[in-house]
């Protein structure tokens, strides 16, 4: 449903659940300022607004509103203010984290709550351990206000949670700090309310960090580009290009606009849009897409889509949308927490029964109210692994995350910068002369000398390699596309695609016939010819990485059942590099959408699917998987930020490690449950029996903390 707010505006609704809605604005502009208005709707707890797409996302009370209700309040703002807009309110701060990272006191309210009472907890320390200072801790002593005052937020939840006819962790806390208040324990109520809260604030902060890098990385095109008006070209912001304009574009910049070229050729680099290494050429009547680069030639290109509905921003929002709606994997520490709150409330209630002892059973209360040790257990455990794992250079951006990818039993990979390197290289020099290898790749080096095309690049290199010097040319004419005509003292040298041979009249069929096994391999061919005889042909790949056909292998006999090739390079090409590598799936000429709907429907058969790549086009497929690898070093920034693990040292056998690495992980938090749940039950026990007093319950805590610490800090170590 939309709602439009006058000539001026309107608002979409992109997507509805009960308690969220996604608005979309129309002028972007107005995302700040509607956001702002939002905030101040009936029932609403928390607004998010994303400018780059202009996006809203509010978060409301559906006790209190509704989805049409919020509609309608936006539609009247939006109306109200393209009639009267001098009343259009100044927003002096971002109405979220998606703009720049949050503060502590505006973006993450947990972090301020967590520092205050991190500064209180030190305070207690320094003058109570250190200097030996009796501190009072009854309801009315500084730390009982203090505990009173911090468990206030986890009340007000905790009340919100029981007019749902819920009881939860949140209520169970609250009684629990208001009881060791009341009972002069005021230490141990800051204790629990102190790890609640570096949790709540650690799990906010890693929330709005990855939303406002995703937002940052939605600006992918240029600033400025040249439109045609008349026969002038003017140079102009993108945002003030209009679809039909005539947009011209010169070596070496980037596209801004979706369109159709209808004059001029160039060499495009459209790497970061399909994935494929080559330069496509392309000339009138061709499509380009903004994100790509035009690397040598010019081109007039009619504009059919500009700024946000291009289509790499449409894969942007998508990816984006993908992170919002991921489902959350319920982890065993939240679900052994909410078992020992249930077992701590009988615990309480029968020990009062059984003994008609308040005092015991609040010394039951205390053990059982924060379960920290159950909640440590998965937390320590993991921070210790994302640890280690940085050190080796493996970026691992959440819990989950690490716990799913020891799980995966299908792993999807890119091709170019992914299972192969981005640069090209000779993979083979077919002789048809008497010359030798290296005075071929000499001709070849002098004629390409100056020419940065990626081929030209690679014979250089080889020629680099083999330490083979080029000789100075006097003529040296690019076409672009076909291939480059040089000459070299009294010799003319031609080197370039079959066609471009063809045209200068040389007879290269049966030169043709010689390659053809190379070309059904998927290898890059071109011709070198010198005066009218064809001398060489030159094959060229992209060579799969060292370490790739090891990996490939060893995930197989890790448990990985289907393993997949999903590119936007040709079917030769990718056929081949599945058969070199072991893979038994190959998908192959396919545009990014394509990529993420391969994904989808691998996880809706019951799969849980790892995707690994490196570029823009693979971000929108990253973000579907139930995990994302992304190659770090060369990767595109947006392919890093959609993915949920980044590998810095591009190497492919990180996966192995990682992978064994949440393995070892889920070990070692099944320990510290035990560990802490055993803890706890016997603490319990020593309660209702009168051996253990309400001050040793709270020391308790520690006692089991350290000892979950203790066993995690074994991940730091290296594996054996």
């Amino acid at each position: 449903m939309t709602a439009t707010g006058g000539p001026g505006g309107h608002v979409a609704v992109r997507h509805s659940v009960p308690g969220r809605i996604r608005f979309r604005v129309h002028p972007k502009a107005s995302a700040s300022w509607l956001g702002a208005v939002c905030q101040t709707f009936p029932g609403v707890r928390q607004v998010r607004v994303n400018p780059a797409c202009a996006a809203i996302i509010v978060v409301y009370e559906p006790r209190h509103t509704t989805a049409r209700r919020l509609l309608t309040a936006a539609r009247a703002a939006v109306v109200a203010e393209a009639q009267t807009p001098l009343l259009r309110p100044v927003a002096s701060t971002p109405a979220c984290g998606c703009l720049r990272p949050s503060s502590p006191s505006q973006g993450n309210p947990h972090l301020l709550r967590f520092l205050a009472l991190t500064g209180v907890m030190a305070f207690v320390f320094v003058r109570k351990v250190l200097g030996g200072v009796l501190l009072a801790e009854t309801a009315l002593s500084p730390l009982g206000l203090v505990a009173l005052l911090a468990a206030a937020p986890v009340a007000r939840e905790a009340l919100r949670h029981a007019q749902d006819k819920r009881f939860s962790l949140e209520g169970f806390l609250a009684a629990g700090c208001v009881a060791a208040v009341a009972s002069g324990q005021a230490l141990t109520a800051l204790e629990i309310l102190w790890v609640q809260s570096g949790a709540e604030s650690l799990k906010a902060w890693v929330s709005e960090r990855s939303r406002a890098s995703i937002s940052a990385i939605l600006d992918l095109t240029a600033k400025n580009t040249f439109i045609l008006v008349g026969d002038v070209e003017v140079e102009v912001p993108v945002s003030a290009v209009k679809p039909h304009d005539i947009v011209v574009l010169h070596t070496g910049e980037k596209i801004s606009v979706d369109g159709v070229v209808i004059a001029g050729t160039a060499l495009v680099d459209d790497a970061p849009i399909t994935g494929r290494a080559e330069l496509a050429t392309v000339t009138s009547g061709d499509r380009v897409f903004a994100g790509a680069y035009v690397r040598q030639g010019l081109i007039r290109v009619r504009v059919e889509s500009v700024g946000d509905r291009t289509y790499l921003a449409r894969i942007m929002r998508q990816v984006e949308d993908s992170l919002e709606t991921k489902a959350p994997i319920e982890s065993v520490a939240d679900s052994l927490a909410r078992t020992m709150v249930r077992l701590g409330g009988v615990a309480t209630v029968l020990t009062l029964i059984a003994t008609a002892s308040p005092w015991r059973a609040f010394t039951v209360l205390l053990v059982m109210a924060c379960p920290c040790a159950t909640v440590l257990s998965a937390q320590t455990a993991v921070s210790a692994a994302i640890a280690a794992a940085a050190k080796r250079g493996v970026l691992i951006k959440g819990g989950r995350y690490l716990e799913e990818v020891g799980k995966a039993d299908v792993v999807c990979f890119d091709k170019t910068g992914t299972l192969t390197s981005t640069q090209p290289r000779i993979e083979r020099i077919l002789n048809f002369s008497s010359l030798g290898e290296d005075e071929l790749l000499c001709w070849a080096y002098s004629a390409e000398m100056h020419n940065h095309h990626p081929l030209a690049q690679a014979i250089c290199h080889e020629a680099q390699a083999r330490a083979i010097d080029p000789i100075s040319h006097m003529v040296c004419d690019f076409t672009l596309g076909k291939g480059v005509r040089s000459v070299i003292g009294s010799d003319e040298i031609r080197l370039g695609s079959p066609g471009y041979l063809e045209e200068a009249g040389l007879d290269i069929q049966s030169a043709r016939a010689a390659v053809l096994p190379l070309v059904e391999r998927g290898l890059t061919v071109i011709f070198l010819a010198k005066n009218h005889e064809v001398l060489a042909a030159l094959a060229f790949a992209n060579e799969p990485r060292p370490e790739a056909a090891a990996t490939v292998a060893a995930l197989t006999r890790s448990g990985v059942t289907r393993l997949c090739l999903v590119t936007g390079d040709s079917e030769k090409t990718a056929v081949d590099l599945a058969r070199r590598l072991g893979l038994a799936e190959c998908h192959h000429s396919i545009l990014p959408d394509h990529k993420g709907e391969i994904v989808k429907n691998l996880r809706a058969g019951g799969h849980r699917v790892i995707m690994v790549g490196d570029g823009i086009n693979d971000a929108l497929a990253l973000a579907e998987a139930d995990i994302g690898i992304a190659m770090g070093v060369g990767g595109a920034d947006v392919a890093v930020e959609a993915a949920d693990i980044a590998l810095v040292r591009d190497d492919l056998s990180d996966i192995l490690y990682v992978r064994d690495l949440s393995q070892r992980t889920l070990r070692v938090a099944r320990q510290n449950f035990w560990i802490a749940t055993s803890t706890n039950l016997g603490g319990a026990l020593a309660g209702a029996l009168g051996v253990m007093s309400p001050v040793a319950a709270g020391l308790l805590h520690i006692v089991h903390t350290l000892g979950v610490l203790a066993n995690s800090s074994r991940l730091l170590l290296p594996p054996r």
